[in-house]
């Protein structure tokens, strides 16, 4: 589960991730939440004032509803967890909320870059080649007996961004927050995936095989790209 997401961007957290990931009962999180927020109504004059949002949710299957808290109401609910575990959970929370807004300025920054503009182009004509190909290898596992191979589309770019050491997130989307440079890696990442499909497709391999052979392939030529950006640093 992801740590943080956007809303209106702005970061928040689910309180049910809260409760899991402090090993606390989700409604015990909720009486902490609701305590807090009836002692905050009592301040006044309170600047940068932390926020919940209350949202109707699903979890594997289980209906719940999660109060959604940006980085400065999560930060004092926090302060009342005790423990070494707890307090590991708070620094990469807080961590997750860094990237994230981190993230967010990077996409906005972006959208108003022109060269960059042109750069996100090449990757857009690039990751289209690399879905026909995909594509070409569901039909190709399905026709091999497979009833999941839709799923392919998911794991190999999952495998990709994994080879470069990317962290997925669905808002904002990765790609609109990467640089030039992560881009062109990318551009090398999936251009590779795709050749390396095509060669074991057109060797006749199984599919299963294919797959993790493009996976292994994917990690062995992302160390390559890193050990190359190091050495020309």
């Amino acid at each position: 589960m992801q740590l943080v997401e956007v809303k209106k961007d702005e970061v928040y957290c689910d309180s049910l991730i809260v409760a899991r990931k402090f090993n606390q009962k989700h409604n015990q999180v909720i009486k902490r939440i609701l305590k807090l927020e009836s002692d905050l109504e009592k301040l006044r004059g309170v600047s940068n004032y932390p926020k919940t949002i209350k949202e109707d949710r699903e979890y594997r299957g289980t209906k719940y509803t999660a109060h959604l808290m940006n980085r400065e109401f999560f930060s004092l609910l926090v302060m009342r967890f005790k423990g070494i575990e707890a307090l590991g959970w708070q620094i990469k929370f807080n961590q997750a909320f860094y990237e994230m807004e981190a993230h967010i300025i990077k996409e906005k920054t972006n959208a108003a870059n022109t060269v960059w503009l042109g750069q996100r182009k090449q990757l857009v004509v690039g990751r289209k080649e690399e879905t026909d190909i995909i594509k070409q290898f569901v039909e190709y596992a399905t026709e091999q007996g497979s009833t999941k191979a839709h799923y392919y589309y998911k794991h190999i770019t999952n495998a990709t961004y994994k080879a470069l050491g990317l962290l997925i997130q669905k808002k904002p989307k990765l790609r609109d927050t990467l640089n030039m440079y992560e881009i062109s890696e990318l551009l090398l990442m999936e251009r590779c995936a795709t050749n390396r499909i095509k060669h074991y497709m057109e060797i006749e391999r199984n599919y299963k095989d294919i797959y993790e052979s493009v996976k292994d392939d994917l990690i062995e030529y992302g160390s390559k790209i890193r050990i190359k950006a190091i050495s020309d640093a």
